[in-house]
């Protein structure tokens, strides 16, 4: 068996032989790891770099989205607006004027209604004196400031920031009284005290 020349061995004197062909290593930092190469201690723990995630990591969500905080504020300020109303028709004058009270408007600042009504009748201004000797209807007052008096034979709603009953001030049915403050100076009342005051003075 005769020796075989190799393949660059037939280059003329004088001309190096070419450099063998580099191996193909491939850069872990850019084709991602091995699964044989040693894990390197440098790397962070929480950092996530697995070929196989499907997303990103949650840490990179900052903030909430714009339409959903701007939408719950919406249904927010609708909800409370429906509550506004609903109040209003119940606790105010809508509820009066649904039931077919009179609605009259005191003008000025201080009005006096001395002479009762003869129908059901709903009052509103801003500080209000009502001193009717007797009242056979049904009546209602809104103001910033209520004073009453007399006989009332039916039932009577009171509704201010301040209300005031004198001692001569006699109610045959309920009363109901929705005010911050309500002075009770010896009234008489043999109905139910009704609806929601929140400072009571006597």
């Amino acid at each position: 068996m005769s020796d075989t020349p190799p393949p660059l061995s037939n280059l003329p004197d004088g001309i190096p032989a070419p450099p063998p062909p580099r191996p193909d290593l491939k850069d872990i930092k850019h084709e991602g790891p091995t699964y044989g190469a040693e894990k390197s201690s440098k790397k962070k723990k929480k950092e996530r770099n697995h070929p196989t995630d499907p997303y990103d990591p949650l840490k990179k969500k900052k903030g909430c989205g714009c339409c959903g905080c701007l939408g719950g504020s919406l249904v927010a300020v609708v909800l409370l607006f429906i509550a506004l109303i609903g109040a209003v028709a119940y606790f105010g004058p809508g509820r009066f004027v649904a039931e077919g009270y009179t609605v009259v408007n005191l003008e000025g600042a201080e009005a006096t209604v001395s002479t009762a009504p003869e129908v059901p009748t709903l009052y509103i201004g801003q500080a209000v004196t009502y001193s009717a000797p007797i009242t056979s209807v049904p009546v209602a007052i809104v103001a910033r400031e209520i004073t009453v008096s007399g006989d009332f034979l039916k039932e009577v709603s009171l509704t201010g920031a301040k209300v005031a009953g004198l001692p001569d001030a006699r109610f045959a049915e309920n009363l109901e009284v929705y005010a911050a403050e309500f002075f009770d100076q010896g009234i008489t009342l043999n109905g139910e005290l009704t609806g929601r005051v929140m400072k009571s003075l006597q």
